[in-house]
């Protein structure tokens, strides 16, 4: 049998070191652009991701799923604003390209949100789970890097 010592146990759980749930994304410094704002960001937008994740995993109260839902949803505007404000005010040459690609994400996820928001199951969690992954890992390590590239050597 597994024996945690009380006070251990509670600083695991106080600085979120004990978790029954696989976090959906890992964060790493390969994931790093290089522009500090835009990197913060990233980093945040993961660990939204992840409390979605736990939210979607361990909870059926749909209200607070459709917050955690919802949060995600502003996060993900709020990092597009910013990144497609560091590209204009550095005139990066694919600044379309990129902006189409942060409005068909979040016509995607908006779809998935209001299919979940229309009664679809909780069951109904890993379209949206894995939207949310795959856009994240491969617009970061893609995407992103080739605009911090061409922005860092000036355009």
């Amino acid at each position: 049998m597994l024996r945690i010592r009380p006070e251990k146990l509670l600083l695991a759980i106080v600085f979120g070191a004990f978790t029954m749930t696989k976090r959906l994304c890992e964060w790493d410094d390969s994931l790093l652009i290089g522009i500090e704002e835009l990197d913060y960001e990233h980093k945040v937008l993961v660990e939204d991701i992840n409390k979605l994740h736990a939210e979607l995993t361990h909870n059926t109260d749909r209200s607070v799923i459709v917050k955690c839902l919802g949060d995600v949803h502003l996060r993900m505007q709020a990092h597009f604003a910013l990144e497609e404000h560091v590209m204009k005010e550095n005139k990066y040459a694919f600044f379309d390209e990129h902006k189409r690609e942060h409005d068909e994400f979040l016509e995607d996820y908006m779809d998935c949100m209001m299919k979940f928001l229309n009664g679809a199951e909780v069951s109904s969690k890993n379209p949206i789970e894995e939207c949310l992954k795959e856009w994240v890992m491969n617009h970061i390590t893609a995407s992103d890097k080739k605009m911090s590239l061409m922005v860092r050597d000036g355009g």
